[in-house]
């Protein structure tokens, strides 16, 4: 006779756990990346626009690239890259072919302090993932790419959304 303990969860109670996990993932992942950055002075946004520029689609990237793919003002991106450059975490350098472009550089010297914390975390998620078979791999990759694409989809929505709204509050400069 099984007990309530030992009875397998239902379908709505694995997607209410999953949910709950994902949550607790989402807000872990946000603070660890904090503890990280705070470790060499910066915030986890900082270290994040030094991701995407590091991941770019070229070595370089513009303030209004970065823009689009935060979703944060050019103001709000300025002031970080001001921060970064202060801090000799990026290089600004006129583009050759279009002198009006600034481009956007990481300077990797910078980087080492932040890399054996993100080797310290890369290899114990990897400890974790080399417990799963090759078919739970495929599906956590699935999952994986299929909340990726969400995620952008909800994050360009809600940027969209915040758009119209700030610019809806703007006054009407012929209104005098």
């Amino acid at each position: 006779m099984s007990t309530p303990s030992s009875k397998k969860p239902n379908r709505r109670q694995l997607l209410e756990k999953l949910w709950d996990l994902g949550r607790s993932t989402s807000t872990q992942t946000v603070f660890l990346h904090q503890a990280i950055a705070q470790s060499v002075g910066l915030n986890a946004t900082d270290t994040k626009v030094i991701d995407l520029i590091l991941r770019g689609p070229s070595d370089a990237v513009t303030a209004g690239w970065l823009s689009e793919m935060t979703g944060l003002t050019t103001g709000a991106i300025t002031h970080i890259l001001d921060r970064l450059e202060k801090r000799k975490f990026i290089e600004r350098a006129r583009d050759e072919q279009d002198r009006r472009k600034v481009l956007i550089r990481v300077r990797p010297e910078t980087l080492e302090p932040l890399v054996p914390k993100y080797e310290a975390v890369g290899q114990a998620f990897m400890r974790v993932i080399e417990e799963y078979d090759d078919k739970e791999l495929r599906l956590i990759c699935d999952y994986l790419e299929k909340t990726s694409v969400v995620s952008s989809q909800e994050m360009a929505r809600i940027i969209a959304e915040n758009r119209e709204s700030a610019s809806a509050k703007k006054p009407d400069d012929n209104s005098n």
